[in-house]
């Protein structure tokens, strides 16, 4: 969700921090806000997005307008959360004398009580966010006599909840304040400036190396006259990792959406070469896990965490661990409702924690319950050094490269490809299902070829005819079920239409009765061993007049049929790819921009 950027430096502070904002627009954004420095003034621009008004541009174009020569300074993306969208409500937030300004990520549980405090002792608020409260309580401390950063640490001492705050005050226009519990920080720096940021994609070119701060790390960084010195020795830090320069532009697609969707061959490729993790017609190498293998062979029971996109990956990957018969039970649950009481209360557990971004906050508390309860963790995640690659005890990467668009789509088929060569590793280490293991490694190597295929088809009239849908069925059976869920999330979240994703063997127990002439339903028929079944509910939807579609891998089709190659194992992930073209050009049918659906965010960084 929010994004933030923060900039001491040598140079004018508003350039990387209006480019840092607009690579961060992925998370998610209804506002957007800058503070800066000026004259030992603040001077704050912040703008809500409307209907006919995107809030980023407003504000790039008030900055072309003023040109800001500060060399200190904040920005901010928000998606609402506490207090709705408004320009008042966006970021940057400043305490009742106007003396400092901070932005913030994350939710203060605690605000409502201190709101109530500090107003009864005379302070007020213009604001209906958490955040103020935290600028006004500063103010109060500093009104005390304390320092900046005596401040601050009184005020987060009190706060209860998550925060990542940068902070700058206007009488100190040479330092920065940083500080974070729960939500992730990161500070770069280079021979010219200081970057703080909620993400490394957003220091761009401008630092070549960053660290992580540690939950309740204060740093106060200061510029002088031989360069940056800071109160705390960041040589305690040991990781700095190289930033890797990355694409600002989808060129030449006109969407990030439908260049990733055709980098998936190629994302494919990564998953399974990076590492040389393919070793034979059999077998596989998971270098990522090879310190916990003799831990990890002997779990009895395996769980799946993910949310979203993620859970559906999981759903995916469930049914192959299970035709593998590696664990005595497989259980998948979505991260926001897993609890203490979902842990086996005997016999050896491992968890396997799934997330594109690495920081999805709801498998942030599924960390802790893992770890209380000494269950040894497999973070599957595609950004390097992120919180849950941090966390868990062990791992693989996704590989898929960045993803910017908001709806995953290469993200998600990497998942399903690695959660499937993660279930041959454990198969392989306890010596069961040979012939499955070498079936579904020439699966793997298949997929890219036939991903090709299905690039190169044609699903204009599909996406024409649901352009004018309210609600539509994806249907799926077996593994094709958890695509179903994901081909409606898609359409969901690109197209606004109402879609379900349901088992087609549960059609008959309540969706059916919402069938009706012209209803769009999406059938997936990719498994052999499904085919009758398939059939009989092609034929009773058809037979309600229902404007059926199916996807399938039969050798006699009729002239509607979307085609597919064999793939025992993948035929599923080769359906996805249609679900996703026909929810990328659905959406340029409605005229919508599928890379920021409204309301949604990359990151969910709140719980």
């Amino acid at each position: 969700m929010c994004g933030i950027v923060g900039y001491l430096g040598l140079n004018p502070a508003t350039p990387p921090i209006m480019e840092g904002l607009s690579l961060l627009q992925n998370r998610g954004y209804d506002s957007v806000g800058i503070s800066v420095i000026q004259d030992n003034a603040l001077v704050t621009l912040k703008y809500a997005s409307t209907t006919t008004n995107n809030s980023i541009q407003l504000l790039q174009e008030t900055v072309a307008r003023i040109q800001p020569t500060s060399t200190t300074g904040i920005g901010h993306t928000r998606w609402a959360t506490h207090g709705g969208k408004t320009d008042i409500n966006a970021h940057p937030h400043h305490d009742n004398k106007g003396r400092i300004s901070l932005v913030h990520n994350g939710i203060v549980e605690s605000f409502k009580e201190l709101k109530h405090r500090l107003r009864e002792q005379g302070y007020f608020f213009t604001s209906s966010t958490d955040t103020e409260v935290i600028a006004v309580l500063i103010g109060y401390y500093l009104d005390r006599g304390l320092s900046v950063t005596e401040s601050i640490q009184n005020a987060v001492l009190e706060l209860r909840g998550t925060w990542a705050l940068v902070i700058i005050h206007k009488d100190y226009p040479d330092h920065l304040w940083a500080v974070r519990n729960g939500s992730p920080l990161l500070l770069g720096e280079d021979a010219d400036c200081i970057m703080v940021a909620s993400e490394q994609i957003a220091f761009h070119s401008y630092v070549k190396q960053y660290i992580t701060l540690n939950d309740h790390d204060l740093f106060e960084i200061r510029r002088e006259p031989t360069g940056f010195a800071y109160n705390k020795n960041i040589q305690q830090y040991p990781q700095k990792n190289t930033v890797k320069n990355t694409e600002t532009s989808p060129t030449p697609y006109p969407h990030w959406m439908l260049k990733e969707i055709m980098e998936q061959p190629d994302a494919v490729v990564r998953a399974i070469n990076n590492g040389g993790r393919i070793e034979s017609e059999t077998t596989v190498k998971l270098g990522g896990l090879d310190k916990y293998k003799d831990a990890l062979d002997k779990a009895d029971h395996l769980i799946l965490l993910g949310c979203g996109t993620s859970y559906h990956s999981g759903m995916f990957a469930m049914s192959i661990f299970k035709s593998l018969r590696t664990f005595v039970t497989v259980s998948l649950y979505d991260g926001a409702d897993f609890n203490e009481k979902d842990v086996p209360n005997s016999g050896i557990s491992v968890a396997v924690l799934i997330s594109q971004s690495g920081e999805t906050k709801d498998l942030h508390r599924c960390i802790q319950i893992i770890q209380d309860n000494n269950i040894i963790s497999i973070g599957v995640v595609n950004v390097i050094d992120s919180y849950i690659a941090r966390e868990t005890n062990c791992g693989i990467y996704l590989n898929a490269g960045r993803e910017v668009a908001v709806a995953s789509t290469k993200s998600f088929t990497n998942q399903c490809v690695v959660l499937t060569v993660m279930a041959v590793w454990f198969s392989q280490n306890r010596g069961t299902s040979v012939e499955k293991r070498r079936r579904i490694i020439k699966d793997i190597h298949n997929l890219p070829f036939q991903m090709r295929e299905v690039l190169n088809a044609k699903v204009d009239e599909v996406s024409r005819e649901l352009k004018v849908a309210k609600s539509l069925f994806v249907l799926g059976k077996g593994k094709e079920e958890a695509i179903a869920r994901e081909g409606a999330l898609k359409i969901k979240e690109v197209t606004y239409i109402h879609a379900e994703g349901y088992s087609s063997s549960a059609l008959k127990h309540g969706p059916f009765g919402l069938l009706e002439p012209g209803l769009p339903v999406i059938l997936l028929d990719v498994q052999d061993k499904y085919r009758d079944k398939t059939e009989n509910v092609f034929q009773e939807v058809r037979a309600r007049d229902a404007n059926i579609f199916r996807i399938t891998d039969r050798e006699i089709r009729e002239d509607r049929d979307l085609t597919v190659a064999k793939n025992a194992t993948f035929a599923g992930l080769l359906a996805n790819v249609y679900l996703q073209l026909i929810s990328y050009y659905c959406s340029l049918e409605k005229g919508y921009n599928p890379d920021y659906p409204r309301n949604l965010a990359k990151v969910v960084t709140v719980e």
